[in-house]
């Protein structure tokens, strides 16, 4: 039964490790564009931080190996996120274009001539 109890263990932290890869992947590819980037959540990263800080405290708690080891890496990489991100996001705000008080175009009024497809 223990090494039962320790497969599924194995296998339970490998999904976890691995649901966090393709989000790290992608915010290293684009880490120099706040655009692309603007849809990462630090909110969300700073509660995996803490959601990870608190895995491991529970795993020192009850012994166990498994239940800790997801945090030993998404802890990290969702610091690492954060870190990508602002630095992102502060250099985008120093590059930023101003933008000027530009009238809009006028909508086109009961006159204008409507194309049907």
């Amino acid at each position: 039964m223990q090494l039962l109890t320790e497969a599924v263990g194995l296998v339970a932290s490998l999904f976890s490790l691995v649901v966090w890869m393709p989000q790290a992947a992608r915010v290293w590819r684009v880490r120099h564009d706040p655009v692309q980037l603007s849809g990462v959540s630090l909110l969300t990263q700073a509660m995996s931080v803490g959601g990870a800080v608190a895995w491991t405290a529970y795993a020192v708690l009850i012994e166990s190996f498994w239940v800790g080891a997801p945090s030993v890496v998404n802890g990290p990489l969702a610091v690492a996120t954060i870190v990508v991100v602002r630095r992102a996001r502060r250099a985008g705000e120093r590059f930023a274009v101003p933008v000027r008080d530009v009238d809009p175009a006028p909508l086109p009024g009961p006159d204008a001539v409507t194309l049907a497809a």
